[in-house]
């Protein structure tokens, strides 16, 4: 019965979302590089993301004081901090804003987090946003930094 629905869509459409969405297979890369405990930040660079890295952020939680202190910046992502968001007084928020917003979440759940929304920009535009944060740990105990990624898509 599945293949004869799936014949009728594009391989893509049949994709299983763990291979189609860049949260998950970020999120997939943290759990192999876990191991029973909190990977580095070491640990993960280790893992093959091919053009994914484009996407993910690693913040020094250390070196963090009231700004995020990033140790790591994907080309694409770093983009992202000048597609500024509307809101109700303040235009000053960015795509990257929203994403490590969540670094927190993720360090008191001492889990990954993960955050769905729809945000609109300052041109009017809808962008379906997804952002996973996961907990990274030098010494696999005591949380150091957090990394993460992001995707979006035009909701119009």
């Amino acid at each position: 019965m599945l293949s004869e629905v799936a014949s009728l869509f594009d391989a893509v459409a049949v994709t299983p979302p763990a291979d189609r969405r860049i949260t998950r297979r970020f999120l997939d890369a943290w759990t192999r590089a876990a191991r029973g405990a909190f990977p580095s930040w070491r640990a993960m660079r280790s893992m093959d993301l091919g053009e994914d890295w484009d996407w993910v952020f690693a913040v020094d939680l250390r070196r963090s004081a009231g700004f995020p202190y990033f140790v790591y910046l994907g080309a694409r992502l770093a983009k992202l901090s000048d597609v500024y968001l509307t809101g109700d007084s303040d235009w000053a928020l960015s795509l990257l804003d929203k994403a490590t917003a969540e670094i927190h979440a993720a360090v008191a759940a001492e889990a990954p987090h993960f955050r769905e929304d729809e945000l609109t920009l300052c041109n009017g535009r809808r962008i379906l946003f997804r952002c996973v944060t996961t907990p990274l740990a030098d010494n696999g105990r005591t949380i150091t930094h957090v990394a993460g990624a992001a995707s979006g898509r035009f909701a119009d």
